[in-house]
């Protein structure tokens, strides 16, 4: 009670200062305002007036803190999907040489003879920010002890291949493949030994559930596709990846019947099957949302979920896909000079949202992220095989019009080494 008259008095001293009259009396006409709100505003008024006061309280207090926890997605205050290829006269030479690397052949462009070699000479640039390319040796410290998995498609193979390639660089792995099969390449380990301790495995699974077909057998034309059961081995060994990468997109847009609880939902592109064609969208958002949410509830650990949108090819659309100039542009659409096609777009914001919705109900530990390359791949016609899928194809011999063509994978080094770096920047997002 002293403590409390003191403090009165000395208000009074100092409002009977002629100098601080003008300070008093404001601290008077805010006095009885406040009393005025408290005892004759209603209380819905007051709710919104309490929440003001809260906030003011909340900002004041973040002031006292030095460094705030990030926001969710904290890689992505930069948005890296969005921005331009940049020649780069600093690159001298690929960032590693694919001849020696464990990787599928038809992707080695420089040992198979590509002639252009501008496609390894482009740099990403995004609109707000730098994206510094992956070190091989920082990129191992960071994932030390840790399995990296990438799951889908030969999209996700191209990608792991690359990153392997690259950091074998600086320390060599061993390669452990579970088995072989007719197409070949599905399901590989490569083990980086201590200091390191890292794995990276592939899992080819092209629908991410099961399938039976022509993801199975490249001779026939349609597939069946169980929406309600994902495929092993990737959905038995999730909860012991650290990283994964999720890329399947292109197996989605061809000929199939849906089947759920072992029945026929619905069909795509099946004209000659009397069910419901519900298209492909659909069924690539069930199959999507399933994957992440089993993630999500059979991880113990912590994880990074890494979905990737479709990288999309470049057939040339005004010749036949086995024609010399498929794909035989040697430089990158500009901006303006080539848009997102509308079935890639719609692909893309399935991802999108999808990787949003589980982003929202994850559990403690299990991060969720979108790896977003369609613009940027899209703007790359030139990063193809295309004609030269093998080691020294032509040796400087004509190509012939008629060739087998790849203008949907991409050369490595190359393009594809842009999806690690922007990998690299998720992962030191997440400490």
């Amino acid at each position: 009670m002293g403590e409390n008259t003191q403090e009165l008095a000395d208000h009074g001293l100092y409002c009977s200062h002629p100098r601080k009259l003008l300070s008093c009396s404001f601290f008077v006409l805010f006095t009885l305002s406040l009393i005025y709100f408290i005892f004759y505003s209603s209380p819905s008024s007051f709710a919104s007036y309490a929440d003001l006061f809260d906030k003011f309280k909340t900002q004041g207090a973040a002031k006292n803190i030095s460094s705030p926890p990030p926001p969710p997605q904290a890689w992505l205050q930069c948005d890296y999907s969005d921005g331009k290829w940049l020649w780069d006269d600093s690159v001298t030479g690929p960032r590693y040489d694919s001849e020696s690397c464990d990787m599928k052949s038809t992707e080695k462009c420089v040992v198979n003879g590509k002639p252009d070699k501008g496609y390894l000479h482009w740099r990403w640039q995004p609109a707000d920010c730098s994206l510094p390319a992956l070190d091989p040796a920082g990129f191992l410290r960071l994932v030390r002890g840790k399995r990296l998995a990438f799951v889908g498609d030969s999209t996700a193979r191209n990608q792991a291949e690359a990153l392997v390639c690259h950091l074998s660089t600086v320390a060599r792995p061993a390669t452990a493949h579970r088995y072989e099969e007719r197409l070949g390449r599905k399901f590989w380990r490569w083990v980086f030994p201590a200091p390191h301790s890292v794995t990276v495995s592939t899992y080819w699974s092209p629908l991410l559930v099961r399938a039976e077909g022509r993801s199975e057998d490249y001779s026939m034309t349609q597939q069946a596709v169980i929406l309600d059961e994902l495929t092993e081995p990737w959905a038995a060994d999730a909860d012991a990846m650290d990283v994964v990468v999720v890329s399947a997109a292109h197996w989605f847009p061809r000929p199939a019947m849906y089947y759920e609880d072992g029945e026929v939902v619905g069909v795509y592109s099946r004209p000659d099957v009397n069910k419901t064609d519900i298209g492909y969208l659909g069924a690539y958002r069930k199959v999507l949302r399933r994957t992440l949410e089993y993630i999500n509830a059979n991880s113990t650990g912590d994880k990074l979920v890494a979905v990737a949108t479709i990288a999309p090819g470049h057939f040339d659309l005004a010749r036949s896909w086995d024609h010399r100039d498929a794909c035989s542009r040697t430089e990158p659409y500009e901006a303006r000079e080539a848009e997102v096609a509308a079935a890639d777009a719609e692909m893309r914001k399935v991802v999108l949202e999808e990787v949003a919705a589980a982003a929202g109900r994850r559990r403690r530990g299990v991060r969720f992220e979108a790896l977003d390359v369609t613009r940027l791949a899209t703007l790359r016609p030139d990063g193809h095989p295309g004609p030269y899928l093998f080691a020294h194809s032509y040796d400087w011999r004509p190509v012939p019009e008629t060739v087998a063509n790849d203008c949907l994978h991409w050369c490595a080094p190359g393009i594809v080494d842009t999806f690690n770096d922007m990998l690299t920047k998720m992962i030191v997002a997440g400490g």
